[in-house]
């Protein structure tokens, strides 16, 4: 069994083909699968359903977000909000400095876009060990 059969599963990435892809994979594999174009609606999204989101994956950086919201704020409130709530975070501009700021600011893993499955799984792994 997938260890994202019935998971609730948060995208957040202002990439409609990045959301659906991941939304196809993701659901493929059991997930139940929220998307959000928007870091605002998906910080909404966790407010209201804060026990109910067992993993957020977020990109790092949305050129189209409202404000001053970039996605390392989204990953740092994220974790303020539910500390224990898993946050993958995804970007096509890493660095061992951004990856050890996503870290510091509670996120389980960064991973590299193009992403690839082995990625994802690795990560998943890291989340949901057993």
């Amino acid at each position: 069994m997938s260890k994202l059969q019935n998971k609730a599963v948060l995208l957040i990435d202002d990439d409609p083909a990045m959301l659906r892809a991941l939304d196809r994979v993701l659901s493929d594999e059991g997930a139940n699968v929220t998307c959000a174009v928007w870091a605002y609606d998906a910080l909404e999204a966790v407010t209201a359903q804060k026990n109910q989101i067992d993993l957020v994956i977020t990109d790092l950086r949305m050129p189209y977000m409202r404000g001053v919201l970039t996605g390392m704020t989204v990953v740092h409130t994220l974790h303020e909000i539910m500390p224990a709530l898993p946050i993958i975070v995804l970007t096509a501009f890493g660095s061992p400095e951004v990856k050890a700021e996503c870290l510091g600011r509670g996120a389980v893993a960064l991973l590299e876009k193009p992403l690839d499955t082995a990625q994802l799984i690795a990560a998943l792994e890291k989340v949901w060990p057993d």
